[in-house]
């Protein structure tokens, strides 16, 4: 595995890998507003049986596409949101995916970092 991939080419295995992984990525991030599972597990911020809040699908998958856009630009300001973004839902929802990106299962070390920078990018701007 490439650990020292360039800064561009981190920012594209990353932006890749959401658009490939989009489809379960927005379920798994709306885990965040969702509920508990039952049985409660000993570990809840792992909860296999979490269910996330698909009323705020459309939201998610849109803070997630401006993250790719952000990418692909290599911008260092974000790009214009997309009006009604719901703060609370969003930011919670693209940290608990930026606290779980896991390396190298999901991807490099360095796009990994790109993807995290850039989630906090568009978390910050909400």
């Amino acid at each position: 595995e490439p650990h020292s991939l360039s800064a561009e080419a981190a920012r594209r295995q990353a932006a890749e890998r959401v658009i490939h992984n989009s489809a379960a990525l927005v379920p798994f991030a709306l885990r965040a507003v969702g509920s508990p599972g039952f049985p409660p597990v000993s570990a809840p911020l792992s909860d296999p049986r979490a269910v996330p809040d698909l009323a705020f699908e459309p939201h998610v998958d849109a803070a997630l596409r401006h993250a790719v856009q952000a990418l692909l630009l290599d911008t260092q300001t974000c790009p214009d949101l997309s009006p009604g973004l719901p703060k609370h839902t969003v930011q919670a929802s693209l940290g608990y995916l930026r606290d779980r990106i896991s390396v190298p299962r999901d991807m490099s070390f360095s796009g990994a970092m790109q993807l995290r920078a850039h989630l906090n990018l568009i978390i910050d701007s909400l």
